[in-house]
């Protein structure tokens, strides 16, 4: 694929801020990577030296950046580099997508099942009995969809995605490869000579519109009711999410997050890799927790960014931790 400096300029109401207009552009790389023909897009400042030693042809840079040293590379000044690099990661990828339509063989469906035009159903692939599937969806080979499933418009399950009985997934959801949704929740009663009891689970989840999940992840039904993943929640790879938990619109949870039974996190949270929250707590919107925080208590109120096990406000634990620091000195 190729793109001309005038093209990306237009296309990215941007400017050219050091240059010559004649560069030819083949193809996106990062700043390490650069190469003649290179694009590639500069926006942390933790990149800095990368940015000033890159063998790339060009270099998106945001609109009131100055450099403050010579560059071999053409600089296209937009208003968020970031984001336009990501739309060119985009249409490359769309380019790259052979469509998946049509049922392959063998797989199985059974009786009572709904399904709308234009789906594509994997070898492999299991759709049990009385399943309602949405037009436009897509069930790659190996994927287990159990009885009484909704699956909304558009929504694709990527291969090895194991969907439990009465599970309901909104539209244009992505279900990443591995991912157990619905699973059998961590719940036992403790006998007196201390062995256990499965308590069984007969809630379901629900995954509202836009949900996407990640590799081998794991959201557990709820024991009674239902665990709810809201509106445009982003969920990594590798994140656990136990019975009765019910996290609002627009959050994001990073890779190895834990999170313990019925607690609620509200809108536009964001959970850092490795985070531990535990059970029956409840988190307000806006909530950010930093990578590997140990959230033990309920902020209701939200609108903060946690830090630490027991985790508390980022401020203080940074005050905390530069005192700590100096006791060995």
């Amino acid at each position: 694929m190729q793109w001309t400096l005038s093209e990306l300029i237009e296309r990215f109401d941007g400017k050219l801020l050091a240059g010559c207009m004649g560069t030819n552009l083949t193809h996106l790389c990062t700043l390490d990577d650069g190469a003649i023909g290179g694009l590639s897009f500069f926006s942390s400042p933790q990149y800095t030296t990368a940015f000033y030693q890159t063998k790339a042809s060009a270099v998106l840079v945001p609109k009131d950046f100055q450099p403050v040293a010579p560059l071999s590379a053409v600089l296209i000044a937009v208003e968020d580099p970031y984001r336009a690099f990501s739309l060119l990661i985009e249409e490359i990828y769309q380019q790259k997508i052979v469509p998946k339509s049509g049922i392959e063989f063998p797989s199985y469906i059974g009786q009572g099942v709904t399904v709308g035009a234009n789906i594509y159903r994997g070898a492999f692939s299991y759709i049990g009995h009385h399943v309602v599937i949405g037009k436009g969806v897509k069930i790659y080979p190996h994927v287990y969809v159990g009885d009484h499933v909704t699956i909304g418009e558009d929504t694709t399950l990527y291969s090895g995605a194991k969907i439990a009985a009465y599970t309901i997934i909104g539209s244009r959801c992505v279900v990443h490869a591995g991912a157990v949704i619905g699973g059998t929740g961590f719940g036992f009663l403790t006998h007196a000579d201390g062995s256990y009891k499965r308590i069984p689970s007969i809630g379901n989840v629900q995954l509202a519109d836009e949900v996407e999940i990640g590799a081998n992840t794991t959201i557990d039904a709820a024991t009674v009711g239902t665990t709810i993943i809201g509106k445009g929640t982003k969920i990594d790879n590798l994140v656990q999410i136990a019975h009765n938990v019910q996290i609002g619109r627009h959050t994001g949870i990073a890779a190895q997050v834990g999170i313990a039974g019925s607690t609620k996190i509200g809108d536009y949270g964001r959970l850092g890799g490795q985070t531990g929250v535990a059970g029956h707590l409840h988190l307000g919107d806006h909530m950010r927790a930093v990578g590997r925080a140990g959230i033990t208590r309920s902020f209701p109120k939200g609108h903060i960014t946690l830090s630490g096990t027991p985790a508390f406000e980022n401020k203080k634990f940074l005050a905390c931790y530069a005192r700590f620091k100096n006791l060995a000195r």
